[in-house]
C-alpha cells in the first residue's frame, strides 16, 4: 500500500463522515416536532443506518494505516542509519577539498578550529567555533551544505584586518580599559567590548546606524587573538599579547572568560585576562 492509496481511502471515509453529520443534523432539526415529521425521521434513520454500516467497514482503512505506518517508520529509520553511515565519509571528502581534516565521533565532529554538532532527528548540523564555545549557525544535514557553511564561516571569522593594524586597534582598546594607566592584566571580555567599538569604520562613528555597524563577536575576537600570537611567533619576536589562563572561578560565567585557539587543529585554552606590556605598542 502506498500513501496515495491511503489518501484515497480516507478521502472516501471523510465523505461518509460528512454524510453522517448531515443526516444527524437533519434528524436533530426534524425531531423538534417529532409527531409532524415521523415519516421523514424514519427515512433519515434508515439512510443513517446504511451510512453507519459504511463507516464500520471504513474503519479497516484505519487499521491499514496503522500497519503501513509501522512499516514506513522502520523504512525511514533504516534510511537515517544509512545516511549516518555515509555522511561522515562524504563530509570528510568535501572538507578535504577545502583543506580541512575531519575527526571525532558522532554526534560531534571536528574540523580544524570548528566543531560540527550533528542532529539526525532534525537532519541539521550546528556549527561551533572551538569545542562548542561560540555558536556560528546551523544548516541542513548534507555533506556539501555543511562544508559550504563551514567555508563561509571560516572566511568571515575575525576582523580580517592586517595583523599590524589589528594590533594597533587592540592596543587602543586595551588602553581604554586600563584608562591609560600602567600595563596590567584586565578582563578579556572588557577588551572585547572596547575593540568591537574601535574597529568600526568611520561611517559608523559619523552616523551610528545599525546598517553601518560592523559585527564583531566573541568568536571573531578569539580568532584575532590567535592570529596575533601566531604573527609575533612567525616573526621570531616576543609575543606582544599576553593572556592569563582562567582559573575555575573565572570559567563559571561566559562573561568572565574566552576560549582562544592554541593551534590550527582546534586545541585551545580558556583565558580570563589580557595584558599588553609597556613599549609594545610600537
Amino acid at each position: 500500500m502506498c500513501p496515495e492509496d491511503i489518501v484515497a481511502r480516507f478521502t472516501k471515509y471523510q465523505k461518509d463522515l460528512q454524510s453522517v453529520v448531515r443526516l444527524l443534523q437533519g434528524i436533530a432539526r426534524l425531531d423538534r416536532d417529532r409527531r409532524d415529521n415521523l415519516v421523514k425521521l424514519r427515512s433519515l434513520a434508515l439512510k443513517l443506518e446504511r451510512e453507519v454500516e459504511r463507516l464500520v467497514q471504513g474503519t479497516e482503512c484505519v487499521k491499514g494505516l496503522a500497519e503501513w505506518l509501522t512499516q514506513y517508520r522502520a523504512t525511514i529509520d533504516d534510511a537515517v542509519k544509512e545516511t549516518q553511515k555515509r555522511f561522515g565519509v562524504e563530509l570528510d571528502q568535501e572538507l578535504r577539498k577545502l583543506g580541512f581534516s575531519l575527526s571525532g565521533q558522532y554526534p560531534e565532529l571536528k574540523a580544524g578550529m570548528f566543531t560540527i554538532e550533528l542532529d539526525f532527528d532534525r537532519m541539521e548540523a550546528i556549527l561551533w567555533f572551538g569545542p562548542r564555545q561560540e555558536r556560528l549557525g546551523r544548516c541542513a544535514l548534507s555533506a556539501s551544505t555543511v562544508a559550504r557553511c563551514l567555508e563561509k564561516a571560516a572566511q568571515k571569522l575575525g576582523s580580517r584586518l592586517p595583523e599590524d593594524q589589528l594590533f594597533a586597534k587592540l592596543w587602543e582598546a586595551y588602553r581604554r580599559v586600563t584608562k591609560n594607566s600602567r600595563s596590567a592584566p584586565v578582563p578579556i571580555i572588557q577588551v572585547l567590548s572596547e575593540l568591537a567599538h574601535v574597529i568600526q569604520e568611520p561611517r559608523f562613528l559619523q552616523d551610528p546606524r545599525r546598517e553601518h555597524y560592523r559585527s564583531y563577536s566573541r568568536a571573531d575576537f578569539s580568532y584575532d587573538l590567535f592570529r596575533l600570537r601566531q604573527f609575533f611567533k612567525a616573526r621570531g619576536t616576543p609575543t606582544k599579547v599576553h593572556l592569563v589562563v582562567a582559573t575555575r572561578a573565572y570559567t563559571r560565567r561566559r562573561s568572565d572568560f574566552l576560549w582562544v585557539p592554541d593551534s590550527q587543529d582546534g586545541k585551545g585554552t580558556f583565558y580570563s585576562h589580557l595584558q599588553l606590556e609597556e613599549g609594545m605598542s610600537g
